[in-house]
């Protein structure tokens, strides 16, 4: 009941119209400066934060970019519940407090929307995840010559849970000449591994 008291005070003291006005477009200028900062310059809600201060361990600020209450859903929300309450008071003639819900949960799906966009866009940066570990056993194909016994650093192609990935190869025994068959006998180091000739 306080809420709805705040809010029809605050439609008494300023006209509904001028609300929605103002919520519309601030709400629109601000969404927009803040995609043209994301898209060309490349400025998100998350990332992390230097403040140049020697301390022993991390401070990481991150806001992830794509929380319901990040400034791009809360601006998405002013921006639809704004020129949707003016569309309900000034098109549609509705009252204002219909106008005010109809506004408020249109502005709310969008605040949703807006986040699970930006959820999907974050997933696209994600480095894929992948166990290294599962391609023992696996054949794969030398794509640079590698040296003998250990000498030196090639790389096989081979596919790793359904990807297809170049990768270090080492040899404990002879040299193993590019295009040869391989198998993956062990992994060392976090993506190096330990091949024979098939």
């Amino acid at each position: 009941m306080v809420l709805i008291a705040f809010i029809d005070e605050i439609f008494e003291r300023f006209s509904d119209i001028t609300v929605y006005f103002v919520m519309g477009a601030i709400g629109s200028a601000l969404f927009l400066i803040r995609l043209v900062m994301m898209f060309v310059f490349g400025v998100d809600d998350g990332g992390d934060f230097d403040l140049g201060v020697d301390a022993d361990g991390d401070v990481d600020v991150h806001d992830g970019g794509f929380g319901i209450f990040s400034m791009l859903s809360i601006l998405s929300f002013s921006m639809g519940a704004g020129w949707l309450g003016l569309l309900c008071r000034m098109d549609w003639g509705l009252g204002p407090f219909v106008s005010a819900l109809i506004a408020s949960a249109f502005g709310f799906s969008l605040m949703l929307f807006s986040s699970f966009g930006m959820y999907q866009l974050h997933k696209l940066n994600e480095v894929g995840r992948y166990d290294v570990r599962t391609c023992i056993g696996s054949v794969g194909q030398v794509y640079m010559r590698i040296p003998a016994k250990g000498d030196g650093q090639g790389k096989v192609q081979i596919n790793v849970e359904g990807r297809h990935k170049t990768l270090t190869a080492i040899s404990t025994g002879d040299a193993i000449e590019s295009f040869k068959a391989v198998r993956v006998v062990d992994v060392r180091a976090p993506e190096t591994l330990v091949v024979e000739p098939e």
